[in-house]
């Protein structure tokens, strides 16, 4: 069988293990383990998952293919924790929210095959094991690294799984814009998707966050909508979805909101654009408090 490792067991780890069949052989890495083994239900389809839990300190084999799986803040901590267990033709697909965890590892990591993956599937966790597989996406890779081919990925990464850019950076960009307009809003307003849009104080918030978005956007070599048209088009079409920022208030975790309005408001100093709003919503989601 085919090993798999995949870094962290949360709601994106679990669902990226429900891809591969029974000719892979998939190994979960945790911070702690008290069990060899770790499974979990797939909802609503009910499929059973199962694969080998291991700490970085007890993985007793070499890793080829390695799904990193943790959040933001977490991922090159992460890959550290397992570096001396790299094969020398190691492939690396990176999931994380927002923008810099995965150019910082790609730097880091570049004699290694480094994919970056922006995904639309709507997943969570109902308790530690059980997975809802709440809408089905497309998981966008792209090269992060000269190693990275779409001939390498396909040999272990099922194809129905991804879609390959030739360029991934657009892509993120574009998830990076609509993750800044939605997500700190729905955790500041306790809401859906769908509410920012109902609502006529949140869109006018919401507003005000993408008309310093769309300054930033001018200065970049992208074609995109405004970003208000985007991010609206993404509050329709995932209405009922709560996002990952919320998840992790709800849950009393640490947010990723460094890496996303963080990374806007890093960019817009550098382009010494104002974006008063943005700084505002960092503000106002670190007095919360959240996480250890």
């Amino acid at each position: 069988m085919l090993p798999i490792h995949i870094l962290g067991t949360g709601a994106m780890a679990c669902l990226w293990a429900s891809y591969f069949s029974e000719q892979h052989q998939i190994n979960f890495i945790r911070r702690t383990n008290k069990t060899s083994k770790f499974s979990f239900t797939l909802m609503p389809s009910k499929q059973v998952v199962t694969g080998n839990a291991y700490t970085a300190k007890s993985i007793p084999h070499l890793i080829q293919h390695l799904i990193v799986a943790t959040k933001a803040f977490d991922a090159q901590t992460a890959i550290q924790s397992v570096e001396h267990l790299l094969s020398p033709n190691a492939q690396i697909v990176l999931l994380q929210n927002g923008m810099g965890s995965q150019q910082s590892i790609a730097k880091q990591f570049s004699q290694y095959a480094v994919y970056a993956c922006s995904s639309t599937e709507g997943a969570y966790k109902i308790d530690p094991q059980t997975l809802m597989h709440a809408g089905k996406g497309i998981n966008h890779i792209g090269s992060l690294s000269g190693e990275a081919q779409q001939q390498k990925l396909a040999q272990w990464l099922p194809s129905s799984s991804f879609q390959w850019h030739e360029d991934i950076s657009p892509v993120l960009w574009r998830k990076l814009i609509v993750n800044c307009a939605i997500n700190p809003l729905t955790l500041i307003y306790n809401c859906q998707n769908g509410e920012l849009i109902k609502q006529p104080h949140m869109q006018q918030h919401m507003k005000d966050i993408c008309q310093e978005l769309d300054m930033l956007l001018d200065k970049m070599p992208f074609d995109f909508p405004c970003a208000f048209h985007l991010a609206t088009q993404i509050c329709q079409q995932t209405a009922n979805n709560f996002s990952s920022m919320y998840q992790d208030g709800k849950h009393n975790k640490p947010t990723e909101i460094d890496f996303i309005t963080g990374y806007i408001v890093k960019k817009c100093q550098e382009f010494s654009l104002p974006c008063p709003e943005n700084i505002k919503l960092i503000n106002s989601i670190k007095k919360l408090n959240l996480g250890p």
